[in-house]
Order: C-alpha cells, then sequence, then structure tokens
C-alpha cells in the first residue's frame, strides 16, 4: 500500500471513530455546548416583563372570546436552548418563534374551546439548566418562577372571581405550574373552588406532595373529578435513561421555595387515555387520538390520530407504545428529546378530559350555591329569661 494510499485509510478510519464516538457520547457532547459559560452569580439578567402590557403574554384572549366558560392559565415547556444566558429574555427570537409555533399549539391546543387562554411570556431557563442541581440551574429556575408568580397575580386581577380556572404547564412550565399550586390554591379556598383541574404535564409531581404541599388539591384518581391534579410524564420503552432521570433527578418546590431532587419517590402518573390513576395498560382501542398542531394558530383543530398508541403507567412514568406514524414518535438524536415535541400524544384525549372535569366543576358550583357553607363550629346560645310585656292600665 502507498504511502498516500495509506493516509487515506488512515484519515478515514479516524473520521469513522469520531462520527462512531459523536453517536455514543451525544447527549453528553449536547449537554457541554448547551452549558452556559458565565455562571449564574455574575452574568445580568436579562430585563423583568412588565405583565401591564400586552407584549408580555404570548397569549392574550381575544374579544371574542369573552363568553368562553372558563380562564385558563397557560404555561409553555422550555424553548431557549442557548448557552449564552442563564435565563431567556422574552424577546428572544427564536425562543419565542418555538413557543408561538410548536409549544403553544401542541400543549394548549387541546383546552382552546374551553376558556380564554393566559399565557405569559417569562425569563424562561435555559435547557441545560435542568440537567444540573447546582446553584447555577437552581438560581435560573428561581428567577423564571418569579416572573410567572407576577403573570399570574396580574391574571387573577384580570379573571373574573367566579370564573373556573384550569391550570396548565408542560416541562419548565409544569414545575411552575406546581408552584402556583402550593403558592396561591392551597391557602385560598374561593380560588380552590374555582379549579376544574390543573394539568402538571411533563413534570415529577412526587405523591408525598399531597400529604403536605399540596393537601388541598389531591390526584385526579377518576374521570369525573374536578378540583385535583392530572400529572403525567410520557416516554416510548427505548428511553430508559429519561425515565431514571424523571424518576432520580426532577426537581420540585419546597414550601421555603427552595429546589429539591425527587431521588426515586412514588410519583403521580394519571394516564391521560384513561383519565385515572391505574397501573393497567390502557390499549389503543380507548385512545381519542393523538396530533400534530405545530405551525397552525391556536383554535386550529390539527387532524386527529385515533387508536395511535396504549399507555401505562410504570413506576410513576407513562411508558406508550411506539406510535406507527413517525411524525408521531420522540427523535433521540442530538438533544432532540429535550426540546419542545411538535406533536402531543394525547392531544383529543386531554381536550375530552378537561370539558368533562370544567362541566363537573360547573355542576358542583352550582349546587355549592344553593346551599350555605355548612357551620364547622357549634355556637352555645344561654338561655335568655321571658320578660312579659306589662299588660296596659
Amino acid at each position: 500500500m502507498s504511502r498516500r494510499a495509506a493516509f487515506w485509510v488512515a484519515g478515514g478510519a479516524f473520521t469513522a471513530l469520531a462520527i462512531v464516538a459523536a453517536i455514543v457520547f451525544q447527549d453528553a457532547l449536547t449537554r457541554s455546548l448547551l452549558n452556559p459559560s458565565t455562571p449564574f452569580q455574575v452574568s445580568s439578567p436579562p430585563p423583568a416583563p412588565d405583565y401591564a402590557a400586552r407584549g408580555a403574554w404570548l397569549v392574550w384572549p381575544d374579544r371574542e372570546s369573552g363568553t368562553a366558560e372558563a380562564d385558563i392559565f397557560y404555561i409553555h415547556s422550555t424553548t431557549y436552548y442557548s448557552s449564552e444566558s442563564w435565563n431567556a429574555p422574552i424577546d428572544d427570537a427564536s425562543a419565542d418563534a418555538a413557543a408561538r409555533r410548536a409549544a403553544a399549539p401542541n400543549e394548549v391546543g387541546p383546552f382552546f374551546g374551553l376558556g380564554r387562554i393566559y399565557a405569559p411570556r417569562y425569563r424562561q431557563a435555559t435547557l441545560f439548566a435542568f440537567f444540573t442541581h447546582k446553584y447555577d440551574g437552581v438560581a435560573a429556575r428561581r428567577l423564571a418562577y418569579r416572573d410567572v408568580r407576577r403573570a399570574f397575580e396580574a391574571f387573577l386581577k384580570t379573571s373574573g372571581a367566579e370564573r373556573p380556572i384550569i391550570l396548565v404547564g408542560y416541562g419548565q412550565g409544569g414545575l411552575h405550574a406546581l408552584g402556583l399550586l402550593q403558592d396561591y390554591f392551597q391557602g385560598d379556598e374561593a380560588l380552590r373552588r374555582r379549579l376544574a383541574a390543573a394539568y402538571v404535564l411533563r413534570q415529577a409531581v412526587p405523591l408525598s406532595l399531597f400529604d403536605a404541599q399540596l393537601a388541598r388539591t389531591p390526584p385526579c384518581t377518576e374521570p369525573d373529578q374536578a378540583r385535583c391534579v392530572v400529572s403525567y410524564t410520557d416516554f416510548e420503552k427505548p428511553f430508559d435513561e429519561e425515565m431514571r432521570r424523571t424518576r432520580d433527578r426532577s426537581m420540585v418546590w419546597t414550601p421555603e421555595g427552595d429546589l429539591i431532587a425527587t431521588k426515586g419517590e412514588p410519583l403521580l402518573c394519571v394516564n391521560p387515555i384513561a383519565g385515572r390513576r391505574t397501573r393497567e395498560h390502557v390499549g389503543p382501542a380507548q385512545h381519542v387520538g393523538a396530533a400534530s398542531a405545530t405551525g397552525l394558530r391556536l383554535g386550529e383543530t390539527p387532524p386527529p390520530v385515533a387508536r395511535a398508541i396504549g399507555a401505562q403507567c410504570v413506576d410513576g412514568v407513562l411508558v406508550v407504545d411506539r406510535p406507527r406514524q413517525d411524525f408521531l414518535r420522540r427523535s433521540g438524536w442530538f438533544g432532540a428529546k429535550w426540546r419542545v415535541q411538535h406533536f402531543n400524544l394525547f392531544y383529543f384525549d386531554l381536550a375530552e378530559d378537561a370539558k368533562r372535569r370544567l362541566a363537573v366543576l360547573k355542576e358542583r358550583l352550582e349546587r355549592e350555591a344553593r346551599y350555605l357553607d355548612p357551620i364547622e363550629q357549634a355556637v352555645e346560645i344561654e338561655t335568655s329569661p321571658v320578660n312579659k310585656v306589662p299588660s296596659p292600665e
């Protein structure tokens, strides 16, 4: 073999090894590229949103939605993947386009016909923040949640005092929805009564929270239940590592506002096909329909793909059957599995679920309005003497 041929053979072998190494270590390589180089402590956060301004809202109800039955507060999933900052400016073009084009249509689209949608833009934590438990990642999530709290308070001032509320959050938005449940709905009975359901999706929710921080808002154990929490994190069977990370390394809020890891705690898993907690496999025959709404305007209904999948809750994670349709499959290549998904496997199941729970809540509110609140504590009344009225002389 000539020296030139040997050079090309060696070069080809090196290239092949590099490609194989990139594939094998693609997750680690992707995470390293996402890691901001500047520590959070010395970085300058983007300007805070002004929620009195329309530009601070990704979705704000139009005049035609004034007669809608409920008010929906939606927090989108992570759409900021940059290493330039720990938190996104709300006017970041790429992150905002992903939220408008993919996140909102697929995540809150199922709820569109049920009420007025309010969706804040917020200084979301960058994707890498969710791969670390160190100060930088925790601080970035805290900053994002501060924005969501302020947006929710602005929402409450706009929402009618008697209107039902549906709370929806996906991924990072699910973490912040969990914070709102703990901080606002537990101590405010009037607000809790308005809650049709909270959809805390693709965010781990330990069952232990329902004995503590979420004691007033139980899990949705049945399809015809209101004032409860629906939660699941769904993966296809090949994503074993992501399932393990969900169970062991997800973070949730403490009563003090800190973040702690789940570390294998039992998690809430409500099967969206069944609309309840169950460990049984629920087959495709009951699947109402998946959809890809990417690129559609809110209010435009995507074509349903019915009976596409079955699903089963396994150790707190929703394991879904592999869809036959390629466009409904989560990609595992170079971080695509961590980005906003361009489909919703349970689009029409969630639409039916929310419609049913809203109807249950409305019926309960009407029934409760007909009766006085029960007397929680008896009051002893002292006996009073009867004084006769003197007869006229």
